[in-house]
This record gives structure tokens, sequence and C-alpha cells, in this order.
């Protein structure tokens, strides 16, 4: 049985195109961008205030890990809660789990508050985000569908990237940022009853302001966030079975996603690059996704979508295969991984906008969003995991030998499902 599609009359193609639809994706936009800034910050903050801590590094791993374990929670369970709350409210609710844990960072030393507090912070963040996803996938564009979700998307990778600018240019800047966290800081002292245990209390805090305000282009434009319940009629796992193009793609896109951006730099390193032309793969891999996105996903709105994901898997797998004799030649190898960075990137949003002219409405729309994002997590996880066994048993090459047998599933399975037209 193939994927449940047409292109040719998709919905988002038949229904006209509003004003509002404009406003929608403006706001949507907006707030994934600010709270997409705070988790940047805090992927410098936090695993720095655990390491400074003296905690292991097993220990900073499996505290770290809680995070991921939170988007695997949030994907089961959104759907449930969207039944009792709503997205209007579900919005509000992921404000109210954020920001809290983000203050307790730097007043606590204590292992486990620490990991209930990443748990937490991921709960609302990932729930934030898989209900501003679902929102932009119920927007019911005219035309260019795959160019609107890559807006969205790629507004996520601006704000992580912006985020650790944030914190080198306040540690330079610190009076700058004294009149808008003095209070908080002092507040939140005579709350804990003790003052902050390490300097960078203010950067915690920034962050905090940061998460706050991706809600205030939310209540300010409230009117245009749409009406999106779940009654439970839809199942998640359903919606993956029938739409196992698009949710397998990003499985795979997800191995290479997360698997690249943990582990390119050491490969770097251990294939004899220095540390400066290390990171800067990591630095290439990253404006690849930023700067290529937007227009593979345009592209893809004059073509049928499956066949184009599978086009871009194949890309990802010959750069995989690429990568080990590119990697002595730096120059060769930042090229490489720019490509591979923006071909991962349109996968995500060319799968994004399939999944959305597939389910665009209600129930089916909630549950694929959320199929979506696990289907993701899956694959981060999985990859992760694996590249850092097969690095450690089989050698640097480890990684691009994970993410090339990741490819080839999919590729292979593309090409037993879809006839060539």
């Amino acid at each position: 049985m193939t994927d449940i599609v047409s292109n040719s009359k998709a919905p988002s193609d038949i229904i006209n195109e509003e004003p509002s639809n404009t406003l929608g994706l403006f706001t949507n936009i907006s707030s994934t961008f600010l709270v997409s800034i705070s988790m940047g910050m805090l992927a410098i903050l936090v695993p720095v205030h655990m390491a400074n801590l003296n905690f292991s590094d097993s220990s900073l791993g499996a505290a770290l890990a809680f995070e991921t374990v939170a988007s695997l929670a949030i994907c089961l369970m959104l759907p449930s809660l969207l039944q009792k709350i709503g997205l209007k409210i579900g919005l509000i609710i992921s404000t109210l789990l954020r920001v809290p844990p983000i203050i307790i960072f730097p007043f606590f030393s204590d292992i486990e508050i620490l990991i209930a507090a990443i748990f937490v912070h991921g709960i609302g963040c990932y729930s934030l985000l898989i209900l501003l996803q679902t929102w932009v996938n119920t927007i019911p564009f005219k035309k260019n569908k795959g160019l609107m979700v890559a807006l969205y998307s790629t507004s996520i990778s601006v704000g992580f990237a912006v985020g650790p600018v944030i914190v080198n240019f306040m540690k330079d800047n610190q009076a700058l940022f004294n009149p808008f966290t003095a209070d908080i800081l002092t507040f939140a002292t005579e709350f804990f009853g003790h003052m902050p245990i390490v300097d960078n209390a203010m950067e915690f805090t920034v962050a905090a302001l940061i998460s706050t305000l991706s809600l205030l282009p939310i209540l300010l434009l409230i009117r245009v966030v749409p009406k999106v319940g779940f009654t439970g009629k839809s199942s998640i796992f359903k919606t993956i079975i029938n739409c196992k193009g698009a949710m397998f793609s990003i499985m795979m896109a997800g191995v290479s996603q997360f698997g690249v951006a943990a582990f390119i730099t050491l490969y770097g390193l251990k294939n004899g690059l220095s540390l400066h032309d290390s990171a800067l793969l990591l630095t290439s891999f990253m404006m690849g996704s930023l700067l290529l996105e937007v227009p593979i996903a345009w592209m893809s709105d004059y073509f049928d979508r499956r066949y184009f994901i599978v086009w871009c898997s194949f890309a990802c797998m010959f750069c995989a295969v690429y990568l080990p004799i590119a990697i002595y030649t730096p120059v060769n190898a930042w090229i490489l991984v720019f490509i591979w960075g923006g071909f991962i990137a349109g996968i995500y949003s060319v799968s994004l906008a399939l999944v959305g002219e597939i389910y665009h409405e209600g129930d089916q729309a909630v549950a694929a969003n959320a199929g979506y994002s696990l289907m993701e997590s899956i694959g981060g996880t999985f990859g992760i995991v694996a590249i850092g066994f097969s690095m450690e048993h089989i050698g640097t090459d480890g990684m691009p030998y994970i993410i090339m047998f990741a490819s080839i599933l999919y590729f292979s399975f593309a090409l037993t499902r879809y006839r060539i037209e």
C-alpha cells in the first residue's frame, strides 16, 4: 500500500489563502525563534554548569539524556493532553513548565534536582515546539507549503545559532543586562534562601526571559491561533504506518542530524585535523542547514515530495560515503558537510510538508505531528548511541558507517515502495 498523498490536489492547494494565514505564520515563527534562542543558550550553559560542579562525563551524559527522554515522553503524551486543554492553553502551559527550571539551574548543585530541572524544561520546550509544528502544518497555504514549513524549521536553526552568540556577548557586556536581571535574581535569592552558586546566573536569567518572551507574540495575536484539539479518534502509530515514507525519512534524518552534530568535531580531530579545522566542520554543517534548507524546500513545491525526499536521502548517503576521503583535505570536508547539512535540513522540511498535506486538520494533524517528532527523536537517540559505540569498537569511520547504513535502509525502502513514474 502506497503513502496516502496527492500532490496535485493537496488540501493546501485547494483552500484559498487568507491574510490571517500569513499573520499566523509570522506569529508562529516569532515564537519558535525566541524559544530556540533560549534553548541554544542552555545548550552551552547547562553542560558547562554541570562540568564546573565536577560531575563525571558519564553523570553529565546521563543527566543530559533526560532531555531526550522528555522529548519522547511528550510525543506520546501530547495528543491526550490536547484532548483536555487544546492548543492555546497548551502553548501557555508549556511556558509555565519551561521557565522555572531555568531559574533553578544556577542555584543548585544536587544531581537529582538538576536532572528534574532538565526533564521538566525538556517537557516544556518540546511540547511548545510540537504544538507550533502542529499549528504551522494546519495553516492552509494555497501554494509553496514546503517553503512556508522551511521558514518555520529554519527559525529553529537560526535561534539555536544565535543562543551561543548571546552567551559570548554577555561575558563582556554584563552591565547592559543588569537592569533586566537584577530584580529577578534578587527575588530568586530570597525565595531559595541563598545566593547563586555560579557566576553566570545572569546568563540563565536572560535565557529565562527570552523563553518567556516567546509567549508574547502568541498572546498579542491570540486570535490567529487555530482551534486544534484532540478527541482521541486518531492514533500516533496509525499515522506513522499510513505515512511511512515521510516518517521513516525523518528518522533517517534524525540519525544524521544528531549524529553529525554530536561527533563531527571529534571525527575531524581523530583524523588529524586541528581543533580549529575540526570545529569548522560543525560550523559548515550548521551553515548548510541554515542557507540551503529554504531553497531545497521551495524546490520541493514543484515536484512530487515523495521522490524529492528519496533524492535527498541518496545525497546524504553519498556525503557519508565520501566523508572518509574528503576529511584529509579540510576545504573539501567543509564543502561536503555544508552540502550535507543542507540536504538533511531539507529532508526535515519536505517530510513535514508531506505530513501536513496528508494530515492537515483535527485529530489526525495532532497525532501525525506527534508521531513525526517521535520518529525524529528515536532516530536521533539511535544515531548518537550507535555512532558512539561504533567509533569506540570499529574506529573513527564508525560515524559515516552508521549514517550510511541508515541512509541505505531508507533508500532501499523507498526503491521497493514507490513506482518509477
